[in-house]
């Protein structure tokens, strides 16, 4: 990629952005922006690459978590660790994981997310917080004592996240692993969009390098409306995992796929994805199998994050968390994609689909709506 320098000035209810694009692909590219209602961070970087808050396609989502797996440097000292970041960035630590184990099946490396959900039965192997967020709490959990066992083992952390706007929560992140792993030796952090100019590396408890696809410098000045937003009671409220959940929240060697239903896609169909908070990487698969039918794919996500409608945000949905935690949860631009249909990848049972097809009611449409539930094994048996 050839180095660009832009400057832009990013306007929003809640203050003013400056950016400065130092490295990388087109800025709008690969983002736009948004007001948070969050008093803590006024701003929102919407990727349209992740699969999140705007439709994207799913060979932009691979592309990008090839590109970052391709970055990471060869003589890692091994084992090495993944860390994913909930709850935006499952999908893409997942997907980096899966392409990085593609490119280097011989490297002993695990994956490991981090969860606003309590897993029953597992070992909390660390925990930190994030403080600008609207759930600030992290929870890295791990199914036994074997995968404990090698997770401390590490001598490698690589770190991701969907943008680095500070790098305090990398920081964070790691100066919570690196008291459990007392044999790490390095970090590598990985993200889409990396703000920070790197400044926060010096901070971190080892020596750290930075991959990302665009690198950047912002200055945030925060309007007079940050003050007036509220966050929502029960925001940072932990809900529980489902017993035959996703085994990312606690361990992983290779990627995982779900045990589900097969799909029936009409030649041509524009079929939206729906991913249910943490659980993402699934819709990607999802996506990619309505491609390989004939059918024509975006993904996007059900999240917790608050945001103010205008700018990247056309509209939004309110959802029930189906994890059982209180926690507000939102879908926004629920037609960006124009589908002739929706399916919603859950691991949980909940009232996803009504409250998909009241948000359709509200914007005078109806669309079929339907949901994908998903099972996944333990060391090869039906939870």
């Amino acid at each position: 990629m050839t180095p660009i320098t832009m400057q832009e000035t990013i306007c929003l209810p809640t203050g003013t952005l400056s950016l400065t694009v130092d490295h990388g692909p087109h800025l709008h590219d690969l983002c736009d922006f948004a007001a948070r209602a969050n008093p803590r961070r006024g701003f929102l970087v919407v990727s349209k690459i992740l699969g999140r808050h705007l439709p994207a396609t799913p060979q932009a989502m691979r592309a990008s978590m090839h590109d970052l797996a391709s970055r990471l440097p060869a003589d890692m000292p091994q084992p090495v660790v993944f860390l994913g970041m909930a709850e935006t960035a499952t999908a893409l630590g997942q997907g980096i994981f899966a392409a990085f184990r593609a490119l280097r099946p011989d490297v002993d490396a695990l994956y490991l997310q981090t969860a606003r959900q309590k897993v029953e039965g597992a070992i909390l192997l660390a925990a930190f917080e994030e403080g600008h967020s609207h759930a600030t709490t992290h929870r890295v959990q791990v199914a036994n004592s074997d995968l404990a066992a090698k997770a401390k083992s590490a001598r490698t952390l690589v770190i991701v996240d969907d943008e680095c706007s500070t790098g305090k929560t990398y920081v964070a992140a790691a100066n919570a692993l690196a008291a459990v792993m007392h044999s790490l030796e390095a970090i590598e952090t990985c993200c889409i969009t990396d703000w920070s100019g790197g400044g926060y590396l010096g901070d971190m408890p080892l020596t750290a390098r930075s991959h990302a696809i665009l690198h950047g410098r912002m200055h945030w000045e925060a309007g007079a409306m940050v003050a007036q937003t509220q966050l929502a009671p029960k925001t940072n409220e932990a809900g529980t995992a489902p017993i035959a959940g996703m085994r990312s929240r606690t361990g992983l060697y290779d990627a995982e796929a779900a045990q589900r239903s097969p799909l029936s896609v009409r030649t041509g169909e524009r079929v939206l994805v729906l991913g249910d908070g943490e659980h993402s990487y699934e819709a990607l698969l999802v996506a990619e199998e309505v491609e390989r039918l004939g059918g024509i794919a975006a993904v996007q996500c059900i999240t917790r994050t608050p945001a103010l409608i205008g700018s990247a945000m056309q509209n939004a949905a309110r959802f029930s968390d189906s994890y059982g935690s209180g926690a507000p949860c939102f879908l926004y631009n629920i037609l960006a994609h124009e589908p002739d249909r929706i399916v919603i990848v859950s691991e949980v049972e909940g009232e996803q689909q009504a409250e998909a097809r009241r948000a359709l009611a509200e914007l005078g449409t109806d669309l079929p709506v339907e949901t994908l539930l998903c099972h996944y094994l333990a060391d090869g048996v039906a939870a």
